[in-house]
């Protein structure tokens, strides 16, 4: 009986020492280069869960009769995606969407119910139209877990399930079209001076939705106050967007007639001159190419822009049909 009390002991002596010298965290990562205008519109589309089981998750083929489940808004933080699968190659687990930053696409997943493992997705563009797309995974391994290992090699399990996705998401997203300017109709356009009253603020793509919810109901009863009506429907004026951190200084606003003194709110002011308009059909979060038309129309006749206004023609509360909502974007140009 001691003898095998003493082989239990020297085991359990060895794991541990193996533990001290096992990795703490293992790190997968595949790159590909994928041809496409625009890196931000692509970092969208990795942040899309619903697109990634869809059009190029490597598992999705072993099993397209997975259960899949969604919940929140796609790419707005909180959103996720589940699956639960008979194969064991494909299992159970769920994905969650966090947040863009900067050229990184975070998320969370959590696999057959092992814990929180760290994804992420890097993009990089340069001048010759081409997007580099990290796909990486880190694992925090446990103390107890750090013995097996030494003897498992997860770059060789995983990472040819990497290459695969990023082969599908690179066959997908060349095969789609190029957006140009030929895609809209850019009209050019003459206003008068007009007037606005809003909240700015400085906040982060994925917070706009909450911002907006927030602000309109501000200026509508600010309106009320003053027994004034609007002119027209919702707008927001962009002043800056950067791409890089996914930051925008913007005003939700609505149009007033001009003279009219609102209390609580901020007033905005537009002078008379030269805009250029898109009427774009579409979700609000898939419009970047008709600003990208946009600024290639500028180009071409050689215009810059002052700043930005949406207007937004439809009540999403409304009408469901995302096809239907009609967003016109106005650049005031100098």
């Amino acid at each position: 009986m001691k003898k095998i009390l003493y082989v239990i002991i020297g085991i359990s002596a060895l794991y541990l020492i193996l533990c001290f010298f096992g990795p703490s965290t293992i790190k997968v990562e595949r790159s590909i280069d994928i041809k496409t205008s625009s890196a931000e519109d692509l970092q969208h589309k990795l942040a899309d869960l619903k697109f990634f089981h869809d059009k190029w998750s490597p598992w999705t083929r072993r099993d397209p009769n997975m259960k899949t489940t969604y919940a929140g808004v796609c790419c707005e933080p909180g959103s996720s995606y589940s699956w639960e699968s008979e194969k064991d190659s494909v299992g159970k687990g769920i994905m969650t969407f966090n947040k863009f930053n900067s050229d990184s696409v975070l998320m969370t997943l959590n696999f057959d119910n092992t814990g929180d493992t760290k994804v992420y997705y890097i993009t990089k563009g340069n001048d010759k139209g081409m997007v580099s797309v990290t796909w990486g995974m880190v694992f925090d391994i446990g103390f107890l877990g750090r013995a097996p290992m030494l003897f498992m090699n997860m770059d060789k399990m995983i990472g040819p399930d990497y290459e695969t996705g990023l082969a599908n998401l690179k066959k997908v997203i060349e095969s789609m079209p190029v957006e140009t300017t030929a895609n809209y109709e850019v009209k050019e356009l003459s206003w008068d001076a007009k007037t606005f009253y809003g909240v700015k603020d400085k906040l982060s793509f994925e917070k706009l939705a909450a911002f907006f919810g927030t602000s309109y109901g501000k200026i509508g009863s600010a309106l009320a106050k003053a027994k004034a009506q609007p002119i027209g429907m919702p707008k927001a004026i962009y002043f800056t967007f950067d791409e890089k951190t996914m930051v925008t200084d913007v005003a939700a606003v609505m149009e007033v007639a001009n003279g009219t003194k609102l209390e609580g709110v901020e007033k905005f002011e537009t002078p008379a001159g030269k805009v250029l308009l898109i009427e774009y059909f579409g979700a609000y979060d898939k419009s970047a190419n008709a600003h990208y038309a946009m600024d290639a129309y500028m180009k071409e006749k050689g215009l810059t822009q002052s700043f930005v206004l949406e207007e937004y023609a439809n009540d999403p509360m409304t009408e469901k049909d995302t096809a239907k909502w009609q967003t016109n974007i106005f650049y005031i140009v100098k």
